[in-house]
């Protein structure tokens, strides 16, 4: 590594635009810039991308930068890149956090009123039945008894059971149809 007075010779030819002064620059300090930003970050792509931009600011202000000590001024820019870094990944994961939870209440809430909604569309249906096909309709989706059980809890053949249950399921197909796509219309409208 130069010591200074070699450093403010690269930089002040740098300040006239010497472009061989700043590859020298670059070539004297890049790698050791590289370990530091690595070993802070753990990522080589991160490291390499704040490195890079301190030499790409150093030739963007080659005219106004009144540099004394070169290796300090660079482990300070590169100090302060790595805290700008830090400091955006950090307001970066709280809001993809606080995004990822709103999105998540927001699509819960969502379902939960659809399904409340489907819910009463369902109970008017089966409300619009006859009792006895209602209660059919009840035992076997609601409390999932066999067609065996309710027929022998109701004391009707099986065939009875499974007319109902046919019956309300055309019935409730249809009812949930005609009134569930009113509701997808209302939500999307």
């Amino acid at each position: 590594m130069p010591d200074n007075e070699q450093f403010d010779e690269l930089f002040l030819r740098l300040r006239t635009g010497d472009l061989h002064a700043y590859e020298e620059i670059y070539r004297l300090y890049c790698k050791e810039l590289l370990q530091t930003a690595y070993r802070k970050t753990r990522d080589r792509v991160v490291a390499e991308d704040l490195v890079q931009n301190i030499f790409i600011s150093i030739w963007d202000k080659r005219e106004t930068l009144h540099v004394r000590d070169g290796w300090s001024y660079l482990c300070g820019a590169l100090k302060f890149s790595i805290i700008n870094y830090v400091r955006s990944q950090v307001i970066e994961n709280k809001y993809l956090d606080f995004s990822k939870s709103q999105f998540s209440e927001t699509e819960q809430s969502s379902d939960k009123a659809e399904l409340q909604d489907l819910s009463s569309v369902i109970e008017r249906g089966l409300s619009s039945l006859p009792d006895k096909t209602q209660k059919i309709f009840r035992l076997s989706r609601y409390e999932h008894l066999s067609t065996k059980n309710i027929s022998a809890s109701m004391n009707i053949s099986e065939k009875t059971v499974e007319y109902h249950i046919t019956r309300s399921l055309k019935w409730m197909k249809e009812y949930i149809s005609n009134n569930y796509i009113f509701l997808i219309i209302f939500f999307f409208l």
